[in-house]
């Protein structure tokens, strides 16, 4: 039988609308493509199988239609459930479409459709000509500063720009919504410079802040060392990171900003200053890292409906909800084997 025979037969059986399943038996056994052999190729769960569908050859598709036969042959009536559900009309479109060549044609058009661009790196003057007009105020944006969020693992939240440290001015100064902390960001669509690193630290220091973002066009090499030296050399609970900003286009595409990492905190390091050295890990502490490493790696799976915070071997583990008057807080209680969810307000009784 000719592919063009086929496609007419399978039209006509898909014209009819009839869920009985002896027609479509008779038809398969009279185009030949009933696959007795189907075990070698497919598995009992049609369900399962049926996944298959949008990437399956003609001979998959025969495979599959004889796996419904044969589920009918044990749960008689089954196939007719198969059939209003919509799944063996779809399975018929599928070989009449491999039948014409459409899918070969599909994947042919779409080849010569596709072109390879180069990604090109683009002035960041561009994109933002003034410091404090453009870029602080695109940054200080929600959905902008997200971006930033996304890199450094934090929820910034109540931004804003130019506070006054003295006779100077700070460009952006925030919450982290998860912990309550201060967080100052300063900018710099240059190379970093002697100056900006001690604004910052004025800044760090006039506004209590215990992060210190800073945003530069480059970094260099002494400015990397300086802000390594301060992770290591300063108490425990302030952090500094040194970011790169960059802007990219493919040909005449919209410009892509990207913040690049250049030097962070080194939470081994920190973490072992406040420490005694005759302190180790004890077993509850080991037992809740890895608690919190399986609730991030199942929040991810999950599609991260919030933000994830670093799992650390605290007994807490707390989540944004859009203020900063409150949060949600995960607390383990190992000694009686439970876990609490609750409302953390701060300080706001009205609230």
């Amino acid at each position: 039988m000719t592919n063009d025979e086929k496609i007419k037969k399978i039209q006509a059986i898909i014209d009819s609308k009839t869920p009985r399943l002896e027609h479509y038996y008779k038809l398969f056994e009279e185009m030949g493509d009933i696959e007795y052999k189907y075990t070698e190729y497919v598995e009992s769960d049609v369900d399962k199988e049926i996944r298959r569908l949008p990437n399956a050859d003609y001979h998959m598709c025969c495979c599959l239609m004889t796996l419904i036969f044969r589920e009918d042959y044990f749960m008689n009536g089954e196939f007719k459930e198969r059939y209003d559900s919509g799944m063996v009309t779809d399975v018929l479109k599928r070989m009449i479409l491999l039948l014409k060549g459409e899918d070969d044609k599909r994947s042919e058009l779409k080849e010569k459709k596709m072109k390879i661009s180069r990604l090109q790196e683009v002035d960041i003057r561009k994109l933002w000509k003034h410091e404090q007009y453009d870029f602080s105020a695109w940054l200080a944006k929600e959905e902008n500063i997200e971006l930033l969020n996304e890199k450094i693992g934090l929820t910034l939240v109540d931004i804003n720009t130019e506070a006054y440290v003295g006779s100077y001015r700070c460009d952006i100064v925030a919450v982290d919504e998860t912990t309550g902390i201060r967080v100052i960001i300063e900018n710099q669509l240059e190379n970093s410079n002697h100056d900006h690193l001690g604004k910052i630290i004025t800044y760090a220091s006039g506004l209590d802040a215990k992060v210190i973002v800073w945003i530069v066009k480059e970094a260099r090499d002494e400015h990397r060392s300086a802000i390594e030296w301060l992770n290591n050399n300063t108490v425990q609970d302030i952090n500094f990171f040194l970011i790169e900003l960059h802007a990219y286009q493919i040909g005449n595409s919209d410009y892509a900003p990207m913040f690049q990492i250049v030097e962070q905190p080194n939470d081994f390091i920190k973490e072992q200053k406040g420490k005694k050295s005759t302190d180790t890990m004890n077993k509850s502490q080991s037992e809740r890292l890895e608690f919190w490493t399986q609730f991030n790696d199942h929040v991810i799976n999950r599609g991260k409906p919030f933000p994830i915070r670093k799992a650390g071997t605290a007994h807490w583990y707390d989540v944004s909800i859009g203020t900063s008057e409150a949060k949600i807080s995960i607390a383990l209680v190992n000694k009686d084997s439970f876990i609490s969810v609750e409302l953390y307000i701060y300080d706001n009784k009205a609230l």
